[in-house]
């Protein structure tokens, strides 16, 4: 039997698909490895987010061509992959080459076969790439590479629709819409991804009732903008005015609600969820009646991740974001007036083209106002086919994006511990997400990382009551409360 080994690059939405992959291959019959020596196929899926990701994936193809040479099948699927393809010396047939020029499904299966992603040329040790939409092919592809059958169900053939066989008991991340609209000028996402497509209510509903039954206790909601949810039903004057509110900061409430907070609610009735989060909000389309559901909702987590960016307005019009910081700043607030502990976490981009000193200092003065309790921050790199790379050049030296970098590391560590601080001595319900050695693994409500000792009766998607005693840098560590 032939094994297969997936390695996930970048975000959560890219761990869901790798959900996908392995029911795919699974129900073909291949066994999944343990190791990556030990497989037969080896699938990438990567990120192109950041220039770092795709460096590493090609430095994982260079470490593994001495297995290839013996046989052993490398595939790439994911953001750096534009359109579905086979390594030339698959081709069965000679067909017109037609350039990838922009993002393109298949009309017909023979297409595979034109072997023209620029992603080739960088190594001759890829064998196929696949579009992620259409993992429909995957099972034709690897029957015509290891010339057997392998089994292919086509009633399968909407990317949305396909199974996930999840990785941990405890948590189920459900996809609910496709790709992005915002076009912000420094992300490749609409480059590689598509045009922005929300999931139809009923399948989300279906699929999580199925999930919740088999023992799911955490709900994650995902996609790049899931607070857009249903954007395309909802009419432009009701959605425009649902934004006024908030922008005006009218605080009374509305009688209709958006389609993202219609979803919400039923979720919230499904029998057996105890906790629901989602991510990621675009702080432009976030509207009043979301953040209320934290508070409105029985099983919403107090918590929510959304992306600042920078804390400087110019700088935030000048990637395309359609929010200021004080609209960022006044959110934050509202959630923080209604619960102390309630934590947020952000992205941040400080190194973006033409960035001063002054603008950057209005980024740590964000840091030091909103105290994040987490941020993923990041050192602009230049990606291909976006706005950025046409018009703004990448004029910040390596010198001083590191220095920024460690300067917001350090402050993220001291708002981290100013933070968690207020959690000491409290008793929190601790959801188990995994063990590690001889300690469990697992988060509270409000998204606290949480390390406590292994008792033996205990097991992954357990909830458990933890009081939380002393603080280890990122994490808290706790006690069992029996």
């Amino acid at each position: 039997m032939k094994k297969y080994f997936i390695q996930t690059f970048g975000c959560q939405m890219n761990i869901a698909d790798s959900e996908k992959l392995n029911m795919i291959l699974l129900q073909a019959w291949l066994f999944k490895a343990s190791k990556i020596e030990e497989a037969d196929v080896v699938i990438l899926n990567t990120c192109s987010v950041r220039q770092k990701w795709e460096d590493r994936v090609f430095w994982l193809i260079d470490n593994l061509k001495r297995r290839h040479d013996r046989g052993q099948i490398i595939g790439v699927t994911g953001c750096m992959v534009k359109k579905t393809w086979f390594n030339k010396k698959y081709l069965e047939w000679e067909t017109k080459r037609n350039r990838a020029k922009k993002i393109e499904l298949l009309w017909t299966q023979k297409e595979i076969f034109n072997n023209d992603d620029k992603l080739f040329p960088r190594s001759s040790h890829i064998d196929f790439v696949l579009r992620i939409e259409e993992i429909k092919y995957l099972s034709f592809i690897l029957s015509h590479i290891f010339w057997e059958h392998m089994w292919v169900d086509y009633k399968y053939d909407d990317y949305l629709k396909i199974k996930q066989l999840r990785d941990n008991r405890a948590i189920w991340s459900t996809i609910i819409q496709t790709w992005c609209d915002n076009y912000c000028t420094y992300c490749i996402v609409p480059y590689t991804r598509w045009r922005e497509k929300s999931r139809n209510q009923e399948e989300i509903l279906k699929e999580i009732e199925e999930n919740v039954t088999s023992g799911v206790k955490e709900v994650i909601l995902l996609w790049q903008n899931v607070n857009s949810y249903g954007k395309q039903w909802a009419s432009k004057e009701l959605w425009n005015e649902r934004k006024s509110k908030w922008n005006n900061k009218t605080i009374e409430k509305i009688s209709y609600k958006t389609p993202f907070r219609e979803l919400l609610d039923e979720i919230d009735k499904i029998k057996w969820v105890d906790r629901i989060r989602f991510s990621s909000n675009n702080p432009h389309d976030m509207i009043k009646d979301i953040l209320d559901a934290h508070f409105e909702l029985k099983h919403t987590c107090n918590y929510l991740h959304f992306a600042l960016q920078s804390g400087n307005d110019e700088m935030l019009k000048r990637m395309n974001r359609k929010h200021n910081y004080q609209d960022f700043k006044d959110m934050v607030m509202y959630l923080r007036n209604k619960d102390p502990l309630f934590s947020i976490s952000t992205d941040i981009i400080v190194w973006f083209s033409w960035e001063t000193d002054e603008m950057f200092q209005d980024t740590v003065k964000a840091f030091k106002e909103c105290e994040f309790d987490f941020s993923y921050n990041a050192r602009y790199s230049v990606r291909t086919w976006t706005i950025a790379a046409k018009i703004y050049p990448d004029n910040i030296s390596d010198k001083v994006k590191a220095e920024r970098w460690h300067i917001l590391n350090n402050l993220l560590l001291e708002n981290i511990q100013k933070r968690n601080k207020l959690m000491l001595d409290k008793t929190e319900e601790v959801l188990i997400y995994w063990k590690k050695k001889n300690d469990f693994f697992g988060r509270t409500r409000n998204f606290k990382e949480i390390f406590f000792k292994w008792p033996d009766n205990l097991e992954i998607g357990d909830i458990v009551n933890v009081k939380l005693s002393n603080l280890d840098k990122y994490v808290i560590k706790g006690e069992l409360v029996k």
